[in-house]
């Protein structure tokens, strides 16, 4: 089985692929937290990004992992908050692709499983993220969050340690993101959590 995946957007103007998707070389989880469904809500895609009790199922990787192979244009990139995380959609259609620290050096990145062809590659999930923020109750448990802590620590530094942060589609060697993050208005703020 190739430990490769597709990752495309819903109307595939957007394409990328991620190297080494395995359960051994990232985290596969899902999120209930209350950023992730204001995410969704805000790009319109509650039901796409996430689960009937709010979760978002992702996988966490290493940007040195991803090519872009088709789409680079449709990249766009917003923020919750001035000091949010970076979270990344085609705006073609709106679909949430990733999320990351606004920093290349953390060189880090959790990508929707949603979008990816085969997720059956990633392994079972690990981790339940804020299941006190889920719209039903979450009986599953949550799973090793030292472990998951462990393995993303890890994977950073040895990043760090290689040089390979500075190869990430998202950021210019400058440090900066290749487009301008778009930071949401306080109206627009309240909008997506609401929702």
């Amino acid at each position: 089985m190739s430990d490769e995946v597709t990752v495309s957007c819903q109307c595939g103007a957007f394409q990328a692929r991620l190297r080494g998707a395995t359960a051994q070389n990232g985290n596969h989880g899902l999120c209930y937290c209350t950023d992730c469904q204001a995410f969704a809500h805000h790009l319109g895609q509650f039901g796409m990004a996430t689960d009937a009790k709010g979760g978002t199922e992702i996988y966490q990787t290493q940007p040195a992992r991803v090519e872009i192979t088709t789409g680079k244009d449709q990249l766009a990139v917003l923020q919750l908050a001035p000091k949010g995380l970076y979270r990344w959609y085609a705006k073609c259609c709106n679909t949430p692709i990733c999320n990351m620290v606004g920093n290349p050096k953390i060189s880090f990145t959790g990508f929707l499983v949603a979008n990816i062809a085969t997720p059956e590659v990633l392994g079972p999930i690990r981790f339940r993220y804020k299941r006190e923020h889920a719209l039903a109750p979450v009986t599953e448990p949550s799973g090793s969050m030292l472990g998951f802590i462990a393995r993303t620590v890890r994977a950073i530094a040895a990043e760090r340690i290689s040089g390979r942060w500075k190869q990430t589609p998202f950021f210019g060697e400058d440090g900066r993101a290749v487009v301008k993050p778009y930071v949401l208005s306080e109206a627009e703020r309240d909008a997506a959590y609401l929702s």
